[in-house]
């Protein structure tokens, strides 16, 4: 267990470039020796991808959300008419 922890970290500090250029070589090393390891290196890079994906997803949601509320409700006309003012709508 304790060495998947440790491994995991250092997947981590590869794909998130944290630690020293040595223990980024030996990463690549190893994954090139390794098919294993550099399977759960392009897992952990996938997940990640999928998580920001679906973080832009929620966010561009939000952002619907408050541009409906903010301008479909009458009572922020005056923010409405300030804004579209800038941008010549």
């Amino acid at each position: 267990m304790r060495t998947s922890l440790i491994e995991t970290e250092r997947i981590e500090k590869y794909i998130h470039p944290q630690g020293n250029v040595g223990d980024r070589l030996l990463i690549e090393a190893r994954m090139q020796i390794d098919g294993e390891l550099a399977e759960r290196v392009a897992s952990q890079k996938q997940t990640y991808q999928i998580i920001r994906e679906y973080g832009r997803k929620q966010f561009r949601a939000e952002i619907c959300q408050v541009q409906k509320k903010v301008f479909g409700d009458s009572a922020y006309k005056k923010f409405q008419t300030k804004v579209r003012s800038y941008f010549k709508f």
